[in-house]
């Protein structure tokens, strides 16, 4: 029975930091930080993580998780949608072998910042509430400015610098994606291949939960909020 299912993806290869997915945050890889988050979903019943990393495995075995190992063609970094379609392969691998699947959560290990509230808050979204899918995202007022690859000129994105209004008038608000907490329906996800989609639910999350890990010195910034917020 997996009918609410939590999927982690964590490969081995990473350009910027090696082997980011077992650096420690309080003594705990990071890819052991979001097993423990789904261990204490009070909605999640099975738990697969989805490598071609041996040490990984092993790691996540421990911990408590599954593993499927992860097709070869989408162990690179580069892919178009390729967490879309690791989630679509473990799904499919599963139904193969009979599994009842109804609900799927993403969890990126990256993430370790999130609590397991907000995860539950995500699934409720679609599991009682009647969305396809829900996603955590926090606050972003900025002004963004973008650059075409190859060319020094930068021009705004999402705003006129000749009439720069305050954030506080906008007629909007604006967020970002944290890449923390991923919800999604079984169908929506196989009919479209993609884990966002129909009626879309959000949780919110502060900028102290919201940290993702990509470079060293999100890791350093992860482990001194990590103890912060543990402290409150």
């Amino acid at each position: 029975m997996s009918d609410i299912l939590a999927i982690i993806p964590a490969r081995g290869g990473s350009k910027r930091v090696p082997k980011k997915n077992l650096k420690e945050i309080d003594g705990i890889p990071l890819v052991a930080h979001a097993i423990n988050h789904a261990k204490n979903s009070a909605f999640i019943n099975r738990i697969i993580v989805s490598t071609d990393d041996a040490d990984i495995s092993e790691i996540s075995i421990k911990y408590g998780a599954e593993i499927i190992d992860r097709p070869e063609g989408l162990r690179d970094d580069n892919t178009v949608m390729e967490a879309d379609n690791i989630l679509c392969d473990v799904v499919d691998k599963l139904e193969k072998k009979g599994e009842d699947i109804k609900i799927v959560v993403l969890l990126y290990p990256t993430a370790p910042l999130r609590t397991v509230e907000k995860i539950d808050e995500a699934i409720s979204l679609v599991d009682q509430q009647g969305y396809d899918s829900s996603l955590s995202l926090v606050h972003d007022q900025g002004y963004f400015w973008r650059a075409p690859n190859d060319t020094n000129i930068i021009e705004p994105y999402n705003y006129t610098p000749s009439n720069r209004i305050p954030s506080v008038m906008h007629d909007f608000t604006q967020f970002k994606e944290n890449k923390a907490i991923y919800v999604c329906t079984k169908k929506l996800l196989l009919d479209t291949r993609c884990r966002l989609g129909g009626k879309i639910g959000y949780v919110t999350m502060s900028s102290l939960e919201s940290v993702d890990v990509d470079t060293l010195d999100d890791l350093a910034l992860c482990e001194i909020l990590y103890n912060f917020n543990n402290k409150k």
